[in-house]
């Protein structure tokens, strides 16, 4: 999955690329919790497909969002262009995919900017299926090429209310770290990569924050409220 696959990952600090880094409740619906690819048993709540413009519903709003995060308007794609993102992620063929959306959010200081650096970046991604079967499907072969790719990938413990989690963080150089998070609700998949995040306090709330706009969009309520 990586950058040029537009992939989904966090960068954390050593201290929080394990058990130890866990952040606090914050009045979770469930505890189920990373651990390579952790499944729950679902909930009432756990959505069908979502439509694209659902998608592309849950995928924005900035709650949870650390500050200093600014994002760009999110993409939505559909039929083969969807499947082919979709692939370069899973490095399967998605089977039953629907739709899917990114949204890029970026975080650079006033010095980095004069610098040319191009800062800090996070890409949360969603995709929709046609049944719960067909997401786990493509949820554990996106956690399996990432940690695949990875060196020496390291468990991360985050809460939500995801049905499927798998979390983990690689060294990947001097004070630099990335972690990937993926999880799944119903039908529906989130990926979450993001830089500069520290601790499991930092990543909880944007895993978090992302798993309930899809739960309040699929059961017809205002995922802002």
């Amino acid at each position: 999955m990586r950058v040029a696959a537009l992939a989904a990952a966090f960068v954390v600090s050593l201290a929080a690329c394990d058990d130890a880094g866990s952040g606090d409740d914050h009045g979770a619906r469930s505890t189920r919790q990373v651990g390579e690819g952790q499944e729950g048993g679902g909930t009432d709540e756990s959505p069908a497909a979502l439509s694209p413009a659902q998608l592309q519903s849950a995928v924005s709003g900035d709650s949870g969002i650390p500050e200093g995060w600014h994002g760009r308007g999110s993409d939505v794609y559909q039929g083969a262009e969807a499947v082919k993102y979709c692939g370069l992620d899973a490095e399967t063929g998605c089977a039953g995919l629907t739709a899917m959306t990114m949204r890029t959010l970026e975080n650079q200081t006033l010095e980095e900017l004069q610098a040319g650096s191009d800062g800090r970046s996070m890409f949360i991604k969603m995709y929709s299926f046609d049944s719960s079967e067909n997401a786990t499907v493509t949820a554990k072969a996106i956690a399996s090429a990432e940690r695949h790719e990875a060196s020496d990938p390291r468990r991360l413990k985050v809460t939500t209310a995801a049905e499927y989690t798998d979390a983990f963080c690689e060294e990947l150089g001097l004070d630099e770290y990335s972690a990937t998070a993926v999880m799944r609700t119903g039908a529906v998949v989130i990926t979450v990569w993001g830089t500069d995040l520290k601790t499991t306090a930092d990543i909880q709330p944007i895993a978090r924050s992302r798993v309930e706009r899809v739960l309040k969009i699929a059961a017809g309520r205002n995922p802002d409220a």
